[in-house]
């Protein structure tokens, strides 16, 4: 589980899902675009909910760990979604300087690192 913070509210979802949120961050900051996504995250009473989220250049999002928990959401197709939006956005791709692979989790066998 990891924790997003945005806009002074922490957002609760699963690894694979809070990383590829911040690959697409970086991919539209890049190509100075935006777009509104319902991310799929866990709620205060446990329940899977979307929390709708405006990502673009202006985008400040903190990515960090959260206790782990048996209820962490998965979602393939919205990783899979934001990848493909990622690859009609433009040109430009982020500085890569952590050199880790994006939007792990979008194709069958991909695993949590």
């Amino acid at each position: 589980m990891k924790f997003i913070h945005y806009d002074s509210t922490d957002i609760l979802t699963g690894d694979l899902i809070a990383d590829a949120i911040a690959d697409y961050a970086a991919v539209l900051g890049a190509n100075i675009r935006t777009d509104t996504i319902a991310v799929p995250t866990v709620g205060e009473d446990g329940a899977v909910q979307r929390t709708t989220m405006l990502i673009g250049p202006a985008s400040e999002i903190v990515v960090r760990e959260a206790p782990d928990d048996e209820l962490e959401p998965e979602d393939a197709a919205f990783i899979r979604r934001l990848r493909d939006a990622a690859a009609t956005c433009g040109g430009q791709q982020p500085v890569d300087a952590d050199g880790r692979p994006r939007f792990v989790g979008a194709a069958e066998g991909d695993q949590a690192r």
